[in-house]
């Protein structure tokens, strides 16, 4: 797996996670990783309706818990405010 992505111009970023916003994010998966992305996801969403206090999950973690040998990128899902 590799993430790439093109900066937002705008000037917006979240100052407190330390990030940058993009305009634009390129993930490069193969299909087994697609599957698993979108198992991630799911299980995300089904996390959010079950627990009040959810906050964000690492996808990094959801695919170390299978293979421990997992050390590429994260990609980080954080509930957005007001949801």
């Amino acid at each position: 797996m590799e993430l790439f992505g093109t900066p937002d111009t705008s000037g917006k970023h979240r100052p407190e996670d330390g990030v940058g916003r993009l305009s634009e994010a390129t993930l490069y998966l193969s299909p087994a990783e697609m599957l698993k992305l979108s198992e991630f996801l799911a299980k995300c969403a089904s996390e959010t309706q079950e627990f009040e206090l959810w906050d964000h999950a690492h996808f990094g973690d959801f695919l170390w818990l299978n293979d421990k040998t997992y050390d590429g990128p994260d990609i980080i899902v954080h509930l957005a405010s007001g949801a």
